[in-house]
């Protein structure tokens, strides 16, 4: 990924505001002290408060305990043993729906898919929805990294049609450097306690997802287990991949989903593509991996399966239903060696 700022740069004027060219306002925070946190969280809850906003938190637990008084913190044992919550003082008594970043970021797709289910089903119901987010970066792996950045560039695509005011906290003390070079090209705007400003280097999200698949996959492992497929042999497919499940010790639970997945991704290169294709499968130490390919066919839909699903559309649905169903998946796709999909699934929790 290319650089960029690390800190909000350059210094917004005073008093200035961003007015997006759609309904989704898409913010970065950046800070490097509790108290920073505290009172731009604050400021931010409370013009959501004052608005009306349908206000959303996703933090950790340490992150959320900053956001309650202390008055209110101290005499907050016997409320938490009865199971209230507790709530920052907003204006009007309004409330924030907590909820926990290490649950919710589980996985790239797990979390767009949850945003969006959310969202449709309640959150813009009742109005603007107004989230201050923070998702957890240490203890990823380079492809999460990579995976994670591409999610922040496609809440842009996702959700622009959306009444959503999305601010995004990274903290500098903890946020890896790579990372933090690329939030100006994933956030239309910065924000502070007290303004709001354009990005100085905000990226397309489009060329933002090709560079983010620069990269070629490796070819798999010569240890890898092989297959050749096409019309008819689906069913010795799905056999075959139970078997490789089961051999990996994948636990029961994700079992069935990754049959699936990847017999969706196998169905499609039948049905769509060039009608016959391979299959990988092999293990890591902490996921199974299953790759197909379509040698023949290639993709040109850059953000196939990570836009919710149209019902004209199956093809699309069927790879959102893929992403869902995995923890990353992977895509590569040109004209001299076709498309390969490879799906990765956790082999422990």
């Amino acid at each position: 990924m290319n650089g960029g700022p690390t800190r909000h740069s350059p210094a917004p004027r005073s008093g200035e505001r961003r007015t997006s060219h759609g309904p989704l306002d898409h913010r970065a925070l950046l800070f490097d002290s509790d108290e920073e946190f505290r009172e731009a969280a604050t400021a931010y809850l409370t013009e959501g408060a004052e608005a009306g906003d349908v206000l959303v938190a996703i933090l950790s637990p340490a992150r959320r305990a900053l956001l309650v008084p202390p008055s209110d913190a101290s005499a907050s044992g016997a409320e938490q043993d009865s199971g209230e919550d507790i709530q920052p003082r907003l204006p009007g008594g309004a409330r924030v729906e907590f909820l926990d970043s290490a649950e919710w970021y589980s996985g790239p797709m797990k979390a767009l898919a949850a945003f969006h289910e959310r969202g449709r089903t309640d959150w813009w119901r009742r109005g603007r929805l107004r989230v201050l987010a923070e998702p957890p970066w240490t203890g990823r792996n380079p492809l999460e990294i990579v995976e994670w950045e591409r999610h922040e560039s496609l809440l842009n695509v996702v959700f622009e049609t959306t009444p959503t005011v999305l601010t995004c906290a990274y903290d500098l003390r903890a946020v890896p450097e790579g990372v933090l070079a690329d939030v100006a090209r994933t956030h239309p705007a910065f924000a502070d306690g007290t303004s709001v400003w354009p990005s100085p280097s905000y990226a397309d999200p489009a060329d933002f997802y090709d560079e983010c698949n620069r990269s070629p996959l490796p070819p798999p492992p010569r240890s890898a287990e092989h297959r050749h497929f096409t019309t008819g042999g689906l069913p010795d497919l799905r056999s075959f991949l139970t078997g490789q499940a089961e051999r990996f010790d994948l636990p029961q639970d994700r079992r069935l989903p990754f049959v699936l997945a990847a017999n969706e991704v196998a169905t499609a290169v039948i049905r769509y593509g060039g009608g016959r294709g391979e299959l990988w499968v092999w293990a890591t130490g902490d996921e199974i991996v299953c790759e197909i390919a379509d040698p023949a066919a290639r993709v040109e839909d850059r953000f196939l399966g990570h836009l919710p699903p149209r019902l004209d559309r199956p093809a699309e649905a069927a790879m959102w239903a893929v992403r869902c169903l995995c923890h990353i998946v992977e895509i590569r796709s040109d004209d001299a060696t076709g498309t390969r999909f490879r799906l990765h699934t956790r082999l422990a929790a």
